[in-house]
């Protein structure tokens, strides 16, 4: 029987189907269909087309990190018609197609997990198993002994421990890193998530005849709202910046950063463009006085970007001045942040060990991770122990981010996932599932460039399958 698959997957069609999908093209394929199921309103369909294009990756590909455009761009295809809760699957096909898509994609899963041995080392303890473990397992308990626990707490913790986890084991354990080319992999991966979500907002902007005055109020696309949607963006901007610093006439990609920008703009989310207009000016200027490759191209489209920024400002100034008055004065308008922090805090005060629980929030119809700030997060509803693993959880990331010689690469993917962090001091990335899908794959990154430059060091080849866990803290 093992010999019958390696006749199929060391066929012509099978080396065809890995190498291609070990290309950017791979991702532009994904983010195509999401954009026309999208748009279309027709989920079911882009559900079956995506299986089309993840099951070869499963069954021809052995390197883990070929599922990464599918994690990152799977929900994109539900749109704001077609959420669950509109009754758009409540029908016999889209019920039928749906289940054979899952069974394809869990048996195709399987045979990628025997086939190819990963299930002798996909748990391998790595160097940020127990922090993420730790994250994970206080949002469970969080909230013992509080009037607020229920049964839905364990339930609602356990898709936030699942895309916390699962993904960074599988791709630090049985991913094969290979530098650069992982790097740049996953920078197209980004690249294509925001052209999806572009998409998703100029498609919300014509259907309600592109009205400026209140673009927050209509930029929901059913796998996300404004504000989340957005977030995805805020993430992607240093991995552009990575493909601005790779190639000679890099510079180009300047445009899609501009690009990036104007969707914190265009959703109206406060929170993104905190953290993405001054980030991307500091990296530009920074990036003035260390790139080499098409400096003069850099430093022109540059310019232009900030005489653009100073004009807007210009344009803009009372609005501008009226959005800094109010944080002077500590308020955010109707976001209610500062309501949502105060109602956590007085329930932290009566049960501060472990919290108030992730079910707390209902009682105000938000959703159990809206505190829209991860530190009070992980204190309102686990507690000081939730917070005590927090924190030693962000020690130890900082800690492996600095454990060996910075690389170009992983100094972009540390500035992804900073910039997820400071969003999620004001929104709610930090305990969404969808968003810690990103998260935990870009945690699987900064360790491989880790493994593999210590690996270098002592002499080691130079593609490095990072099944090779770190076995202690001092490995690091």
């Amino acid at each position: 029987m093992r010999e019958k698959f390696d006749k199929i997957v060391n066929s012509r069609f099978g080396r065809w189907a890995d190498k291609y999908i070990n290309t950017p093209w791979y991702s532009a394929a994904i983010a195509a269909v999401c954009i026309l199921c999208h748009s279309l309103n027709i989920p079911v369909v882009g559900a079956c087309l995506l299986t089309v294009l993840l099951v070869p990756a499963l069954l021809f590909c052995n390197n883990s990190y070929v599922l990464v455009p599918f994690l990152l761009m799977c929900s994109f295809v539900v749109s704001e018609e077609t959420m669950p809760q509109t009754g758009h699957y409540n029908n016999v096909p889209s019920i039928l197609f749906l289940c054979i898509a899952l069974a394809c994609m869990v048996l195709a899963l399987a045979f990628n997990i025997v086939y190819y041995g990963k299930w002798k080392r996909m748990f391998k303890r790595a160097y940020l198993t127990v922090p993420i473990s730790l994250c994970s397992g206080v949002l469970i308990v969080g909230g013992l002994f509080s009037p607020t626990y229920t049964t839905s707490c364990l339930i609602m913790a356990l898709p936030i421990a699942l895309t916390m986890y699962f993904p960074y084991s599988m791709m630090i354990n049985c991913g094969e890193y290979k530098k650069e080319k992982t790097v740049t992999y996953f920078a197209y991966a980004m690249v294509a998530v925001v052209a999806v979500i572009a998409a998703a907002i100029l498609h919300r902007y014509a259907i309600n005849d592109f009205d400026l005055t209140d673009p927050k109020s209509y930029c929901y696309f059913g796998y996300a709202g404004p504000n989340t949607s957005v977030a995805f963006v805020v993430i992607a901007i240093p991995m552009t910046f990575y493909l601005v610093c790779k190639y000679k006439h890099g510079y180009l990609f300047l445009l899609l950063v501009a690009l990036e920008v104007l969707c914190t703009i265009a959703t109206g989310s406060r929170a993104a463009q905190l953290v993405a207009i001054p980030g991307t000016l500091i990296v530009m200027i920074a990036l003035c006085f260390k790139i080499k490759k098409g400096r003069i191209g850099y430093w022109i489209i540059t310019g232009i970007a900030l005489v653009g920024v100073i004009a807007v400002a210009i344009l803009l100034r009372g609005k501008i001045v009226e959005v800094f008055t109010n944080m002077a004065n500590g308020n955010f308008g109707d976001s209610g942040r500062f309501s949502l922090w105060r109602q956590g805090f007085a329930a932290w005060k009566d049960n501060p060990i472990f919290g108030a629980g992730l079910t707390f929030l209902y009682s105000t119809d938000h959703w159990y991770y809206s505190f829209h700030c991860t530190p009070l997060t992980y204190l309102y509803c686990a507690g000081i122990i939730g917070f005590a693993a927090y924190v030693y959880h962000r020690y130890k990331t900082v800690r492996l981010v600095f454990s060996a010689k910075l690389t170009v690469g992983r100094v972009f993917v540390a500035l992804s996932v900073l910039a997820m962090l400071c969003n999620a001091l004001l929104d709610i990335a930090m305990t969404s599932p969808q968003h810690l899908l990103y998260y935990s794959i870009m945690l699987a990154i900064i360790e491989a460039d880790v493994l593999n430059e210590k690996n270098e060091k002592s002499g080691s080849v130079e593609t490095v399958k990072t099944s090779v866990a770190i076995d202690s803290e001092s490995s690091v």
